[in-house]
């Protein structure tokens, strides 16, 4: 692998945060899709949830999410930039992510995030998404997004 710069870094990590963050806003759809290409491939399926493709898919994805949560706390760690050239890289970060949903059914996510990211002439953004499960759940997901 190339090394990474540690300015490509810093904007990669960023962005990763910046996603959380957005995720986090319970609100703010806009700006889960301002971290994604137009086209991006966003597949929840390795965790139970759809697979679904471009800002659109995104939309529909997290208006559905926002409208079944109270409350969501994603916490990121363990970086890394798994791969790297130039204007294409792979980052994977581990999540702890909470969430309450308004029929007061509660999730913990032990996983691990996985992008891909290209560089545009907006900064960097992700053109993949996957998350797997470090520890597995019993259909806590599947009770939230449902119902």
């Amino acid at each position: 692998m190339t090394t990474c710069p540690i300015e490509d870094r810093f904007a990669l990590e960023d962005l990763t945060v910046a996603y959380a963050h957005a995720l986090d806003s319970m609100s703010d759809v806009e700006a889960i899709c301002a971290c994604f290409t137009p086209d991006a491939v966003y597949d929840l399926s390795g965790i139970g949830m759809p697979k679904v493709d471009g800002h659109a898919g995104i939309r529909e994805l997290f208006t559905g999410v926002f409208a079944a949560m109270r409350h969501q706390a994603h916490y990121l760690s363990n970086f890394a930039v798994t791969a790297y050239a130039g204007d294409n890289a792979s980052v994977r970060t581990y999540v702890t992510g909470m969430g309450l949903s308004k029929d007061g059914t509660q999730v913990t996510v032990n996983g691990r995030y996985y992008f891909d990211a290209v560089r545009t002439p907006d900064g960097w953004k992700f053109a993949n998404y996957h998350m797997d499960f470090l520890m597995p759940l019993p259909g806590s997901l599947d009770t939230i997004h449902n119902s």
